[in-house]
C-alpha cells in the first residue's frame, strides 16, 4: 500500500466518535467485521503518521497493522474507551517507537483501496491531470514545512484531532500545538504566495 493521494477531509468530531464507539463495543462483543471497519478507515492515515517515526514504508506498514491486532487482544477493555480514535492513534505511537518488529500476520482484503480509474472523456483526464498537479503542489507545500509542525497541523487538518487532543497524544502543552499550526500556516500561506507569482 502506498501512501499517494491526499486524504478527504474528515467528518465532524461528534459523528466519528459515535461511529468509533459503535464500532469498539461490536469488537468488544467479538464482532471481526468492526476491525476490519476500523481498519479500512484508519489504516491510511496512520501509515502516515508512523512516517513520522519510522522512514521504511514497509516497517510502518506491518507496525500499524499491528496496531488492529492489539486492538482485538485488547477487546474486553474497549467498552470502557472513551476516545476510540486518540487510543489508536497511541497504540500507533507506542508501537512504531518500540524497536522490536512484531511478526504477527494481519491479512485484509485490500483489493478495495485500489480501485482503478478509467477516464472515459477528455473533460475526465483533464480534471484528473489538474487534480494531480494541486496534489504534487500541496505536497511540495506539505514538504517546507519542518517535520513536528507538519505533523501537528496533519492531526489537526486531516485527521481531524482537537488542540486538546493532539497535546495529550504528543505529550506537548496546547499552546505549543496552537504554535506548530500557526508556524504550519505560515509556510503553506508563502507556499502559495510563492507558486501564484511564478505561475500568473
Amino acid at each position: 500500500m502506498k501512501i499517494k493521494k491526499p486524504l478527504p477531509l474528515p467528518k465532524s468530531s461528534n459523528c466519528t466518535l459515535k461511529e468509533d464507539l459503535d464500532l469498539f463495543q461490536k469488537i468488544a462483543e467479538g464482532q471481526y467485521a468492526a476491525i476490519e471497519v476500523l481498519f479500512n478507515k484508519y489504516y491510511e492515515a496512520l501509515c502516515r503518521f508512523g512516517l513520522n517515526y519510522q522512514k521504511d514504508i514497509s516497517i510502518v506498514e506491518e507496525k500499524i497493522a499491528d496496531v488492529f491486532i492489539i486492538l482485538w487482544n485488547k477487546k474486553n477493555e474497549l467498552k470502557q474507551i472513551e476516545k476510540p480514535k486518540s487510543y489508536i492513534y497511541v497504540i500507533a505511537k507506542n508501537s512504531l517507537k518500540k524497536p522490536t518488529k512484531s511478526h504477527l500476520n494481519f491479512s485484509i482484503d485490500a483489493q478495495q483501496n485500489n480501485i482503478l480509474f478509467s477516464p472515459s472523456t477528455e473533460e475526465e483526464i483533464i480534471d484528473k491531470e489538474q487534480k494531480e498537479i494541486n496534489a504534487k503542489i500541496i505536497q511540495s507545500i506539505l514538504n517546507s514545512i519542518p517535520k513536528k509542525s507538519r505533523q501537528i497541523f496533519e492531526l489537526s487538518r486531516i485527521d481531524g484531532f482537537k488542540y486538546r487532543e493532539i497535546s495529550e497524544l504528543m505529550d506537548l502543552s496546547p499552546r505549543t500545538v496552537e504554535n506548530h499550526i500557526a508556524l504550519a500556516m505560515k509556510y503553506i500561506s508563502k507556499g502559495l504566495r510563492d507558486f501564484h507569482q511564478k505561475n500568473y
